[in-house]
């Protein structure tokens, strides 16, 4: 009897499972990569966002000589942020407590405009670690960004 054996060459099952392995490796930074970007693109639109609040409620108090008591008063009512919360408004020396830096000095004198985050949580100091992700309104309009540093 006469073997015949053939001179085509393949892969060996250990060759595939190492391209397998590096091609899931590279697949995995790739996609730490785009959740960055992702984060990222969330906070620009909610810096925005804010900026556009803050422009709306000073048109309010230009047009009115007050300041409004809800973002609805000022035609931004029902806007959610990139975390599909509402933002957050609130006058301030009404008893309500103002958002404070790490120091415990007040963001803002008039009202503080913020978003909760990533996480939906904050605090009134920024040296509590839920207020960390917070995109905030600080220095009465002259800052809007992360909180964290603040």
């Amino acid at each position: 009897m006469r073997r015949v054996y053939s001179n085509t060459r393949g892969f060996t099952l250990v060759e595939l499972i190492v391209v397998v392995g590096i091609l899931g490796i590279l697949a995995l930074m790739a996609l730490q990569t785009f959740n960055r970007y992702v984060v990222t693109v969330r906070i620009n639109r909610t810096i925005a966002d804010l900026r556009t609040l803050d422009k709306a409620i000073l048109a309010y108090y230009i047009d009115k000589n007050a300041l409004p008591t809800t973002l609805q008063e000022a035609g931004m009512g029902g806007q959610l942020d990139a975390w599909t919360r509402p933002y957050e408004y609130q006058l301030l020396g009404g008893g309500a407590p103002a958002l404070e830096d790490s120091l415990g000095l007040p963001l803002n004198e008039l009202y503080d405009l913020y978003s909760k985050g990533i996480d939906g949580g904050t605090a009134v100091s920024a040296a509590d670690a839920s207020a960390a992700d917070d995109i905030v309104r600080s220095n009465d309009g002259q800052y809007v960004g992360p909180r964290a540093g603040l």
